[in-house]
């Protein structure tokens, strides 16, 4: 899920904010931010997206991925899960029901409304607003970071890297980050520029795609059509990594032990037919005490 600076929340739940100071990119990765920047209102707040979504996968598919997650991260009913870009809180909203404490955070206010709606007022998850490169939570916070269905990639090379060091940063010593996102060599090796595909929720969703090699970067228009017709066409840009990036971008970050997955599983490598899977581990430390008291936010106007 693309994320904005814009609107996070305040610390003083337990939750303090740091900021990483590093303003340096690449030229291409910051013009796929500013871009994205100008598509976000537009596409992941739009009606449509959040139709999308649901459509896309059945509750119990997405009950299954969540759940998958969080046992390849080793974590247990009761760990503390950040689930960063939750969008609507398809995974957070399952693992909070399983005994898991989760933390949904995502830039869209739209699909936070909906994940709270799902949760029916339950105490987790917490669902909190805000940009996954800046994380208003204190050091130190979660036994596991989840970024699921492709939520790296829509802030430029510079973007996701500082997204990684708060990763790291809020994870607890030796916690896991389990990221699953497009794999490039699926990419590279060819893929379908138009397709129609039925969805599991009913409905058609139309995709028109580019891949531009030299800069990595997928560009994709969708149009979804359902009981109303034909909705109109929306685009977005998204980096895709490989392997050697991506670890390399992960070792920077300061990760550990970075195992590589096709699936959720933990079963099988990345193929060019698979997702790219990544669990790597937060390095060990002395721990000093840590407040794991995770305290409601207060009532702000993106609810």
């Amino acid at each position: 899920m693309s994320q904005s600076s814009s609107d996070a929340p305040a610390a003083g739940r337990g939750l303090g904010r740091e900021r990483a100071g590093r303003r340096s990119a690449r030229a291409a990765g910051e013009s796929t931010a500013r871009r994205n920047e100008l598509e976000r209102g537009g596409f992941f707040d739009h009606p449509l997206y959040l139709r999308t979504v649901r459509a896309e996968r059945t509750d119990a598919a997405s009950a299954e991925e969540a759940l998958a997650a969080v046992r390849l991260a080793g974590c247990k009913p009761g760990a503390f899960i950040l689930d960063a870009g939750c969008g609507n809180g398809r995974h957070a909203v399952p693992l909070a029901r399983a005994g898991y404490r989760v933390v949904a955070f995502d830039r869209s206010a739209p699909l936070l409304a909906a994940g709270r709606r799902s949760a029916g007022g339950a105490r987790w998850p917490i669902f909190v607003r805000g940009c996954y490169s800046s994380l208003p939570f204190g050091t130190w916070r979660f036994d596991a970071v989840l970024s699921l269905g492709t939520a790296l990639g829509y802030l430029g090379d510079a973007g996701d890297q500082r997204a990684l060091c708060e990763f790291r940063r809020v994870l607890i010593p030796g916690g896991r980050l389990v990221i699953e996102t497009l794999h490039r060599e699926q990419l590279d090796a060819g893929f379908a520029v138009h397709e129609d595909r039925e969805l599991p929720g009913g409905g058609t969703l139309r995709s028109d795609r580019s891949f531009d090699p030299a800069r990595g970067i997928l560009h994709e228009a969708q149009r979804l059509r359902d009981d109303a017709g034909w909705g109109p066409a929306r685009a977005y840009d998204i980096r895709v990594y490989g392997i050697d990036e991506l670890g390399s971008m992960l070792r920077h970050a300061g990760f550990m032990d970075t195992g590589w997955y096709g699936f959720l599983f933990g079963e099988g490598d990345p193929t060019p037919r698979t997702a790219l899977v990544a669990l790597a581990r937060a390095p060990q430390a002395p721990a000093p005490p840590r407040v794991r008291a995770i305290r409601r936010p207060a009532a702000s106007a993106d609810r």
